[in-house]
């Protein structure tokens, strides 16, 4: 079974971590009658991607909408209605075909809604990359609809435990040969919040990983790992950035500016309609950051890259130069 239900862009963790700094920096002034109502951020998230090669260049960008409702930082029991959804759009441009079965140019579409009320957690995801999104059959997209409930909830610590509803071609057929095309996964989502660390453990069809170690430090570590396929080393892809704010937590901008270096290792994958086959981009990169809440600026040296084509290693990009800008918009907010 193909593990290909992870939403596990990138950009969406970012625009999850810009609107969660928003919220708090837009409700700094509200007013004292106004403390019952949950607050409203509705955005809409850019981004730019920029990787240069020796013969090969790759633009890409993003556009898309969202929203974020409900109050963020609070204790795991105070919780009563958070909610977050994104639709999000990112086409990748290369200059040169990099294989000669692969387009010059592949879509991303991603789509995540995410819900808590009380106890109950409700999601929605789905995902397409490929030179043809959903038009091309089963293979190039993957959707689900999920529900879990809190088992464990105090004041440091929640456990989500439930299932998922899967739609793709997960890789089981019928006697006719047709793909199965449906699949009950188990959700698991794992929390635990801190004065000096706080972690999230996700699963799905793999395992995602995040945490930070002195939160609310001037100087922090952050992870973010996870595993969407098992076929070797490779397939684990990780994120580890040092970070320095500039301002101290009680200070009026707290988290609005900070800086980060680190290193990561990513996939970017694409399934191709016309003959079943996929495509893989897999980086590992040195970097540093300033992130401003609302915008992120990132640029690195790749100095390892391969391409695969189901599964196997066919060419490498060479070492070269990267850079990704990711934002996000606000277009209506409300305390």
């Amino acid at each position: 079974m193909d593990n290909r239900l992870n939403l596990s862009h990138q950009l969406i963790f970012s625009i999850i971590i810009c609107c969660f700094f928003a919220a708090n920096a837009f409700g700094q002034e509200k007013e004292e009658e106004e403390q019952s109502k949950p607050p409203f951020i509705f955005f809409l998230p850019t981004g730019y991607d920029y990787i240069h090669f020796d013969k090969q260049s790759i633009h890409s960008f993003a556009v898309g909408a969202g929203f974020l409702s409900g109050e963020q930082d609070i204790a795991f029991t105070e919780v009563e209605q958070r909610f977050f959804g994104l639709v999000l759009y990112q086409p990748f441009f290369f200059t040169e075909e990099p294989q000669s079965v692969v387009h010059k140019r592949l879509h991303q579409i991603d789509a995540l809604f995410d819900g808590r009320i009380n106890r109950h957690q409700l999601l929605i995801i789905f995902k397409s990359a490929a030179d043809k999104p959903v038009a091309g059959g089963l293979s190039t997209f993957q959707a689900g609809v999920g529900w879990g409930y809190e088992i464990i909830r105090n004041q440091q610590v929640s456990l989500i435990i439930g299932g998922v509803l899967g739609v793709s071609d997960f890789g089981i057929t019928l006697p006719s040969g047709d793909p199965f095309p449906i699949l009950i996964l188990p959700f698991i989502r794992f929390s635990i919040d801190t004065q000096w660390f706080v972690s999230s453990f996700d699963f799905l069809t793999g395992p995602n990983f995040s945490f930070t170690f002195a939160p609310k430090e001037k100087f922090r570590f952050t992870a973010d790992m996870r595993m969407d396929k098992f076929r070797n080393i490779n397939d684990f892809i990780y994120e580890y950035t040092l970070w320095y704010r500039l301002f101290s937590e009680d200070h009026k901008l707290g988290d609005f500016v900070r800086i980060g270096a680190g290193i990561k290792h990513d996939t970017t994958e694409f399934f191709l309609s016309h003959n079943t086959t996929t495509f893989e981009l897999q980086q590992t990169s040195v970097f540093a950051s300033i992130d401003l809440s609302i915008l992120k600026i990132q640029g690195g040296w790749i100095f390892n890259s391969d391409y695969l084509i189901n599964g196997k290693q066919c060419g490498s990009s060479a070492k070269r130069l990267y850079v990704s800008i990711q934002g996000m918009i606000p277009v209506y907010s409300k305390k």
